[in-house]
Protein backbone atom coordinates (compact mmCIF):
# COMPACT_ATOMS: atom_id res chain seq x y z
CA UNK A 1 0.00 0.00 0.00
CA UNK A 2 1.42 3.88 -1.31
CA UNK A 3 2.25 5.44 1.97
CA UNK A 4 0.04 8.21 0.88
CA UNK A 5 -2.59 5.82 0.87
CA UNK A 6 -1.90 5.24 4.14
CA UNK A 7 -2.11 8.86 4.87
CA UNK A 8 -5.15 9.51 3.88
CA UNK A 9 -6.93 6.65 5.47
CA UNK A 10 -5.26 7.98 8.67
CA UNK A 11 -6.86 11.67 8.17
CA UNK A 12 -10.81 10.55 7.23
CA UNK A 13 -10.39 8.28 10.23
CA UNK A 14 -9.34 11.36 12.78
CA UNK A 15 -11.52 13.99 10.87
CA UNK A 16 -14.06 11.21 10.78
CA UNK A 17 -14.23 9.96 14.32
CA UNK A 18 -15.96 12.41 16.20
CA UNK A 19 -18.64 13.74 14.03
CA UNK A 20 -21.79 11.06 13.96
CA UNK A 21 -20.90 10.17 10.15
CA UNK A 22 -19.23 6.60 10.92
CA UNK A 23 -15.78 6.56 10.81
CA UNK A 24 -15.93 3.17 9.94
CA UNK A 25 -18.06 3.76 7.02
CA UNK A 26 -16.59 6.22 5.87
CA UNK A 27 -12.82 3.99 5.98
CA UNK A 28 -15.16 1.36 3.62
CA UNK A 29 -15.48 3.59 1.37
CA UNK A 30 -12.14 4.91 0.67
CA UNK A 31 -10.97 1.06 0.97
CA UNK A 32 -13.45 0.60 -2.56
CA UNK A 33 -11.67 3.43 -4.07
CA UNK A 34 -8.61 2.67 -3.79
CA UNK A 35 -9.53 -1.26 -4.03
CA UNK A 36 -7.69 -2.41 -0.36
CA UNK A 37 -9.55 -5.68 0.34
CA UNK A 38 -6.79 -7.75 2.85
CA UNK A 39 -7.59 -7.47 6.23
CA UNK A 40 -9.31 -4.35 6.47
CA UNK A 41 -10.52 -5.04 9.88
CA UNK A 42 -7.74 -4.48 11.36
CA UNK A 43 -6.82 -2.04 9.58
CA UNK A 44 -9.57 0.10 10.96
CA UNK A 45 -8.76 -0.80 14.55
CA UNK A 46 -5.33 0.35 14.35
CA UNK A 47 -6.38 3.97 12.89
CA UNK A 48 -9.54 4.00 15.55
CA UNK A 49 -6.87 3.02 18.42
CA UNK A 50 -4.65 6.22 16.95
CA UNK A 51 -7.96 8.25 17.48
CA UNK A 52 -8.71 6.95 20.76
CA UNK A 53 -5.18 8.41 22.18
CA UNK A 54 -6.91 11.70 21.13
CA UNK A 55 -10.03 11.09 23.16
CA UNK A 56 -8.02 9.94 26.01
CA UNK A 57 -5.97 13.09 25.74
CA UNK A 58 -8.45 15.63 25.70
CA UNK A 59 -10.97 13.51 28.25
CA UNK A 60 -7.65 13.03 30.19
CA UNK A 61 -9.23 15.29 33.26
CA UNK A 62 -12.44 13.37 33.36
CA UNK A 63 -11.00 10.36 32.82
CA UNK A 64 -8.33 10.90 35.92
CA UNK A 65 -11.43 11.77 38.05
CA UNK A 66 -13.23 8.62 37.12
CA UNK A 67 -9.85 6.54 38.00
CA UNK A 68 -9.61 8.63 41.82
CA UNK A 69 -13.33 7.38 41.71
CA UNK A 70 -13.91 3.83 40.57
CA UNK A 71 -16.83 3.11 42.33
CA UNK A 72 -18.67 6.28 40.83
CA UNK A 73 -22.18 6.07 39.47
CA UNK A 74 -20.55 7.61 36.00
CA UNK A 75 -17.91 3.77 35.98
CA UNK A 76 -21.36 1.90 36.91
CA UNK A 77 -23.06 3.11 33.92
CA UNK A 78 -20.10 2.84 31.60
CA UNK A 79 -19.78 -1.23 32.47
CA UNK A 80 -23.76 -1.48 32.28
CA UNK A 81 -23.21 0.28 28.75
CA UNK A 82 -20.72 -1.82 27.74
CA UNK A 83 -21.89 -5.32 28.38
CA UNK A 84 -24.77 -5.28 25.54
CA UNK A 85 -22.21 -3.65 23.57
CA UNK A 86 -19.63 -6.28 23.92
CA UNK A 87 -22.36 -9.07 23.80
CA UNK A 88 -23.84 -7.70 20.58
CA UNK A 89 -20.16 -7.67 18.89
CA UNK A 90 -19.46 -11.28 19.44
CA UNK A 91 -22.47 -12.54 18.37
CA UNK A 92 -22.13 -10.58 15.43
CA UNK A 93 -18.80 -10.81 14.62
CA UNK A 94 -18.92 -13.10 11.69
CA UNK A 95 -21.86 -11.42 9.67
CA UNK A 96 -19.78 -7.95 10.74
CA UNK A 97 -16.77 -9.38 8.41
CA UNK A 98 -18.70 -10.05 5.37
CA UNK A 99 -20.22 -6.22 5.58
CA UNK A 100 -16.34 -4.46 5.46
CA UNK A 101 -16.45 -5.51 2.09
CA UNK A 102 -18.72 -2.12 1.19
CA UNK A 103 -21.91 -3.03 -0.31
CA UNK A 104 -23.93 -2.40 3.50
CA UNK A 105 -22.42 1.02 4.45
CA UNK A 106 -25.43 2.74 1.98
CA UNK A 107 -27.96 0.97 4.42
CA UNK A 108 -25.76 2.19 7.30
CA UNK A 109 -25.52 5.54 6.30
CA UNK A 110 -29.32 5.87 5.84
CA UNK A 111 -29.87 4.30 9.11
CA UNK A 112 -27.70 6.66 10.89
CA UNK A 113 -29.36 9.50 8.86
CA UNK A 114 -33.18 8.10 10.25
CA UNK A 115 -32.02 7.88 13.50
CA UNK A 116 -30.05 11.63 13.64
CA UNK A 117 -33.27 13.08 12.71
CA UNK A 118 -35.75 11.09 14.93
CA UNK A 119 -33.39 12.19 17.59
CA UNK A 120 -33.25 15.57 16.41
CA UNK A 121 -36.92 16.26 16.35
CA UNK A 122 -37.20 14.71 19.98
CA UNK A 123 -34.54 17.45 21.20
CA UNK A 124 -36.58 20.34 19.47
CA UNK A 125 -39.92 19.24 21.16
CA UNK A 126 -38.02 19.32 24.42
CA UNK A 127 -36.23 22.89 23.85
CA UNK A 128 -39.95 23.78 23.09
CA UNK A 129 -41.30 22.47 26.11
CA UNK A 130 -38.03 23.87 27.99
CA UNK A 131 -38.21 27.28 26.64
CA UNK A 132 -42.27 27.70 27.09
CA UNK A 133 -41.88 26.42 30.76
CA UNK A 134 -38.35 27.25 31.82
CA UNK A 135 -37.33 30.12 30.60
CA UNK A 136 -36.21 31.91 33.33
CA UNK A 137 -33.86 29.04 34.43
CA UNK A 138 -30.49 28.23 33.23
CA UNK A 139 -29.69 26.30 30.22
CA UNK A 140 -28.67 22.78 32.03
CA UNK A 141 -28.76 21.32 28.90
CA UNK A 142 -24.98 22.95 27.55
CA UNK A 143 -23.56 23.33 30.83
CA UNK A 144 -19.90 22.82 31.20
CA UNK A 145 -19.94 22.37 34.95
CA UNK A 146 -21.70 18.75 35.11
CA UNK A 147 -20.53 16.57 37.12
CA UNK A 148 -18.39 13.34 34.75
CA UNK A 149 -18.47 11.17 37.89
CA UNK A 150 -21.67 11.48 37.79
CA UNK A 151 -23.76 12.11 34.90
CA UNK A 152 -27.89 12.24 34.66
CA UNK A 153 -28.03 9.38 32.83
CA UNK A 154 -30.30 6.35 34.28
CA UNK A 155 -29.23 3.01 34.21
CA UNK A 156 -31.88 2.28 31.86
CA UNK A 157 -30.67 4.95 29.65
CA UNK A 158 -27.12 3.75 29.59
CA UNK A 159 -28.23 0.31 28.73
CA UNK A 160 -30.28 1.16 25.44
CA UNK A 161 -27.37 3.31 24.51
CA UNK A 162 -24.86 0.56 25.17
CA UNK A 163 -26.94 -1.92 23.03
CA UNK A 164 -27.01 1.26 20.43
CA UNK A 165 -23.23 1.50 20.43
CA UNK A 166 -23.18 -2.44 20.02
CA UNK A 167 -25.10 -2.37 16.78
CA UNK A 168 -23.36 0.51 15.48
CA UNK A 169 -20.24 -2.20 15.03
CA UNK A 170 -21.52 -2.62 11.18
CA UNK A 171 -19.97 -0.02 9.32
CA UNK A 172 -22.02 2.96 8.21
CA UNK A 173 -24.17 3.10 11.33
CA UNK A 174 -22.39 5.23 13.39
CA UNK A 175 -20.92 4.48 16.57
CA UNK A 176 -21.26 8.13 17.74
CA UNK A 177 -24.36 9.32 16.21
CA UNK A 178 -26.20 5.84 17.52
CA UNK A 179 -25.50 6.56 20.78
CA UNK A 180 -26.06 10.35 21.01
CA UNK A 181 -29.26 10.25 19.29
CA UNK A 182 -30.13 6.97 21.83
CA UNK A 183 -29.69 8.96 24.76
CA UNK A 184 -31.27 12.30 23.13
CA UNK A 185 -34.26 10.26 21.93
CA UNK A 186 -34.07 8.66 25.77
CA UNK A 187 -33.89 12.27 27.40
CA UNK A 188 -30.02 12.87 28.12
CA UNK A 189 -28.84 16.22 27.48
CA UNK A 190 -26.84 16.24 24.50
CA UNK A 191 -23.91 17.90 26.45
CA UNK A 192 -23.76 14.42 29.09
CA UNK A 193 -24.95 12.06 26.31
CA UNK A 194 -21.32 13.39 24.06
CA UNK A 195 -19.23 13.26 26.89
CA UNK A 196 -21.15 9.62 27.92
CA UNK A 197 -20.98 8.25 23.90
CA UNK A 198 -17.06 9.40 23.70
CA UNK A 199 -15.94 7.95 27.28
CA UNK A 200 -17.70 4.98 26.65
CA UNK A 201 -15.75 4.27 22.73
CA UNK A 202 -12.64 3.84 25.36
CA UNK A 203 -13.35 0.11 26.15
CA UNK A 204 -14.99 -0.78 22.75
CA UNK A 205 -11.82 0.38 21.21
CA UNK A 206 -9.42 -1.28 23.45
CA UNK A 207 -11.19 -4.80 23.36
CA UNK A 208 -11.40 -4.44 19.64
CA UNK A 209 -7.80 -3.94 19.09
CA UNK A 210 -7.40 -7.05 21.37
CA UNK A 211 -9.20 -9.59 19.22
CA UNK A 212 -7.86 -8.51 16.29
CA UNK A 213 -4.51 -8.84 18.11
CA UNK A 214 -5.34 -12.33 18.98
CA UNK A 215 -6.88 -13.22 15.55
CA UNK A 216 -3.06 -12.32 14.51
CA UNK A 217 -1.49 -13.83 16.96
CA UNK A 218 -3.28 -17.28 16.24
CA UNK A 219 -2.69 -16.64 12.52
CA UNK A 220 -5.99 -15.98 11.62
CA UNK A 221 -5.44 -12.31 10.86
CA UNK A 222 -2.49 -10.85 9.14
CA UNK A 223 -1.68 -7.13 7.87
CA UNK A 224 0.10 -6.65 4.56
CA UNK A 225 0.98 -3.36 5.41
CA UNK A 226 4.90 -2.31 6.32
CA UNK A 227 5.37 -0.74 9.90
CA UNK A 228 6.74 2.35 8.29
CA UNK A 229 3.57 2.78 6.49
CA UNK A 230 1.54 1.61 9.36
CA UNK A 231 3.22 4.18 11.77
CA UNK A 232 3.25 6.78 9.39
CA UNK A 233 -1.20 6.11 9.35
CA UNK A 234 -1.36 6.05 12.83
CA UNK A 235 0.43 8.97 13.43
CA UNK A 236 -1.47 10.91 10.81
CA UNK A 237 -5.13 9.34 12.01
CA UNK A 238 -3.66 10.88 15.69
CA UNK A 239 -2.64 14.34 14.75
CA UNK A 240 -5.88 15.03 13.09
CA UNK A 241 -7.78 13.59 15.41
CA UNK A 242 -6.35 15.67 18.01
CA UNK A 243 -6.47 18.49 16.08
CA UNK A 244 -10.03 17.80 15.36
CA UNK A 245 -11.91 16.53 18.64
CA UNK A 246 -12.33 19.74 20.56
CA UNK A 247 -13.94 20.78 17.55
CA UNK A 248 -15.45 18.25 16.86
CA UNK A 249 -16.80 18.37 19.92
CA UNK A 250 -17.95 21.33 19.97
CA UNK A 251 -19.93 21.22 16.69
CA UNK A 252 -21.78 17.86 17.73
CA UNK A 253 -22.56 19.40 21.27
CA UNK A 254 -23.90 22.99 19.61
CA UNK A 255 -25.44 22.58 16.31
CA UNK A 256 -28.31 20.46 14.86
CA UNK A 257 -27.88 16.43 14.16
CA UNK A 258 -30.08 17.24 10.80
CA UNK A 259 -26.94 18.87 8.89
CA UNK A 260 -25.19 15.58 9.74
CA UNK A 261 -28.40 13.32 8.36
CA UNK A 262 -28.71 15.31 5.40
CA UNK A 263 -25.00 14.68 4.43
CA UNK A 264 -25.33 10.94 4.99
CA UNK A 265 -28.66 11.31 2.85
CA UNK A 266 -26.25 12.99 -0.02
CA UNK A 267 -23.55 10.87 0.22
CA UNK A 268 -25.93 7.48 0.17
CA UNK A 269 -27.62 9.06 -2.86
CA UNK A 270 -24.06 9.82 -4.99
CA UNK A 271 -23.11 6.03 -3.35
CA UNK A 272 -26.28 5.06 -5.14
CA UNK A 273 -25.58 6.71 -8.24
CA UNK A 274 -22.19 5.72 -8.47
CA UNK A 275 -23.15 1.79 -8.04
CA UNK A 276 -25.79 1.59 -11.14
CA UNK A 277 -24.76 4.44 -13.49
CA UNK A 278 -21.44 6.33 -12.97
CA UNK A 279 -19.03 3.47 -12.01
CA UNK A 280 -16.64 5.34 -10.73
CA UNK A 281 -14.74 3.05 -7.97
Amino acid sequence: MAIWIIIILGIVQGTSEFLPISSSGHLVLFYNIFNITDNTILLSVILHVATLLAVVLCYYKQIFELIKNPFCETNKKLLVATIPTVIIVILLKSLVEKTFSGDFIIIGFLITALVLLISQIKENKVNKLKNKYFVTQPNIYLSKNHNITNLNISYKQALLIGTAQGIAVFPGISRSGSTIATGLISGVSKQEVADFSFLLSIPIIIGGLLFELIDVVKGEASLNIGWLSLSVGFLFSFISGLVCIKLMLKFVKSKKLTWFSLYLVLLSTFLILNKYFLFLF
